[in-house]
């Protein structure tokens, strides 16, 4: 198989949904066929491409959005599979993703208050939430860890202006 941004991307996606966790380097280079250096090149050259976030010391790969290999706010469950999402927007990017029944369990704001999103048949059951977008779009990958953190689930207009 040819490496591409494309095809490692896909195959990075690809083990997400089916194993809940993203593909180490090493399963990588025995996908591709290729050396490890190779797969870590690939993958900062993906990285670049806004494709993926690496970790900083090991380059395996930290964050894929919609999911993350590291728990976040946002749990995503369907069956006996679960994901960690990025933020809100990434965990309702992940239900579309899936496409199937699932929840995403959170907290609104970020606060004590835990909430359970129900999704059925492509939809969401619940009423009355808000995203919050605190980061300008365009400057989302000037820190993208960050700007993930700060996408919160809300109940109401108001909650938000209290942030």
């Amino acid at each position: 198989m040819e490496l591409t941004h494309a095809s490692l991307h896909f195959q990075i996606m690809k083990h997400f949904i089916e194993y809940a966790k993203a593909p180490s380097v090493s399963k990588l280079s025995d996908i591709f066929g290729i050396q490890v250096a190779s797969v870590v090149e690939a993958l900062k050259a993906l990285q670049e491409y806004h494709g993926v976030v690496l970790q900083p010391v090991s380059h395996e790969v930290w964050v894929a959005h919609p999911f993350s290999a590291a728990p976040t706010n946002f749990w995503i469950q369907s069956g006996d599979m679960g994901w960690w999402g990025n933020c809100a927007w990434c965990a309702l990017g992940a239900a579309a993703l899936l496409a199937r029944d699932l929840t995403i369990t959170t907290t609104l704001g970020s606060e004590s208050k835990q909430i359970v999103i129900e999704i059925i048949n492509g939809k969401i059951q619940n009423k009355h939430l808000f995203v919050h977008f605190p980061i300008p779009m365009e400057k989302a990958w000037d820190n993208v860890v960050y700007t993930c953190s700060t996408m919160l689930m809300f109940e109401s207009e108001s909650d938000i202006s209290m942030v």
